[in-house]
């Protein structure tokens, strides 16, 4: 079951990347006053009732004037981002969604959930 995490895990990287490659660079928002400006680290991911942990560092980093940038391993993608309902969403050509869990962030890809906390 490892070796399908791993496997899980490297196709969603990928995806990962080619879904924030196509981010645009939209217009500026001034988003200084909420709590999910800053880095996220991708903590683990879940599927179903399996855990795992991440081998590569997967970083997210939301700024006030609504830029983001989505680092894992060599790859720096860069975004924008604007708060939802229940969290925030990247913007772009494709979308990714994140919403708030309480103890952090998670955003849902081909049916397997990353799950980010806020790094200090």
């Amino acid at each position: 079951m490892k070796k399908n995490i791993a496997g899980i895990l490297c196709l969603i990287m990928v995806i990962s990347c080619l879904i924030l490659a196509a981010c645009g660079d939209g217009g500026k928002k001034d988003l200084s006053g909420s709590k999910y400006l800053g880095t996220w680290k991708a903590a683990y991911m879940s599927l179903k009732d399996e855990v795992g942990e991440f081998e590569d560092e997967i970083t997210l980093t939301l700024n006030a004037d609504g830029s983001a940038e989505f680092s894992s391993a060599d790859e720096v993608s860069k975004c924008t981002w604007e708060e939802t309902a229940n969290g925030f969403k990247l913007q772009g050509d494709a979308k990714m969604t994140f919403t708030d869990d309480g103890d952090g962030i998670k955003s849902k890809l081909l049916g397997v959930e990353l799950h980010f906390e806020k790094q200090q």
